[in-house]
């Protein structure tokens, strides 16, 4: 047991994967070798890392009441996630993502449908989960029910962590109630900052506590106050990147669970993304309890002391 649980507000998806032979510009025709579909999404992916760590998660999300949203609704469950948060609607229509994989170096690209006003017609969801125990997850897909979500997290003195991929109004709306905002460097350009610097800084100005840039193979780089730190990638032969980022996400959220350091929950983060891209799959191979470093297994009276201490 752990002192704090995980609740994930956001995207949960079914992927079609495939492993192509090149992802080449203006290329008519492309082959494929392998084939995948499984769940995924940013917030079903890293909850379900969530879980495999050890640690309690709940997500909050709605799905199209089809055969794409049994699938995300079993897998979840058979991960240990907790799914009374998971609407259904005959409204919606789950999210198909196509993604192509380049066998050559595991760069992917991903072929999406538009989700907006999908999002906006999801009923309700159900904030009570979100306690003072919670850390909660937010990626900032449903943005009026985030907004909701990371106010109410605010109230109760619940931690909120952002994926974010774009700083779009949503994000923008968010980060005044976000204690660490978790971006990736294509942020830097799409943005307009003039370095990863520069984007931390800005961060930093418009959330409360310690933004974080991932970098990919580079490893990233996060804000301290006025120190920029960098933490290390770990090496591997990368096979397929999809799902990297909700993998960290997810193993990060974990090491705030257990009482981690924030600099070892980044080192953990890094640890699960880069095991997690040597497998086809946005969760094809997720870190496990046993596979934790020793810090985190400590006993739950010890990481219980150091959450009232407030570290």
């Amino acid at each position: 047991m752990t002192p704090h649980h995980v609740v994930g507000l956001g995207l949960c998806v079914v992927d079609h994967v495939y492993l192509v032979d090149a992802l080449e510009a203006g290329a008519t025709r492309i082959r494929y070798g392998q084939r995948l579909v499984s769940a995924g999404g940013h917030i079903g992916t890293a909850l379900r890392q969530v879980a495999a760590l050890g640690c309690r998660a709940r997500v909050l999300s709605a799905l199209g009441d089809d055969a794409e949203g049994r699938i995300v609704r079993r897998s979840l469950r058979d991960a240990g996630v907790g799914t009374k948060g998971l609407l259904a609607s005959s409204r919606l229509r789950t999210t198909v993502a196509v993604v192509l994989v380049d066998r050559r170096n595991g760069e992917r690209r991903f072929v999406v449908p538009e989700r907006r006003g999908l999002e906006e017609a999801a009923p309700a969801f159900d904030l009570s989960p979100i306690d003072a125990r919670a850390i909660l997850l937010v990626d900032a897909h449903f943005p009026k029910q985030a907004l909701r979500a990371a106010r109410r997290a605010r109230a109760v003195g619940a931690r909120v962590v952002a994926d974010f991929h774009r700083l779009n109004a949503s994000a923008r709306r968010l980060l005044p109630y976000v204690d660490h905002a978790i971006v990736s460097d294509e942020i830097v350009k799409a943005a307009g900052f003039a370095s990863p610097r520069a984007a931390l800084t800005w961060l930093a100005e418009h959330s409360r506590d310690r933004p974080v840039l991932t970098q990919g193979a580079r490893g990233g780089l996060w804000l301290d106050g006025k120190r920029f730190r960098r933490f290390a990638p770990h090496r591997v032969r990368v096979v397929d990147t999809t799902g990297a980022g909700d993998v960290f996400h997810g193993a990060f959220v974990a090491g705030l669970a257990f009482g981690l350091e924030f600099g070892a929950c980044l080192d953990l983060g890094a640890r699960a993304a880069a095991g997690n891209c040597t497998a086809l799959g946005g969760a094809a191979l997720l870190m496990t309890r046993d596979e934790l470093p020793s810090l985190a297994r400590r006993p739950a009276a010890a990481v219980a002391r150091r959450a009232r201490r407030g570290r």
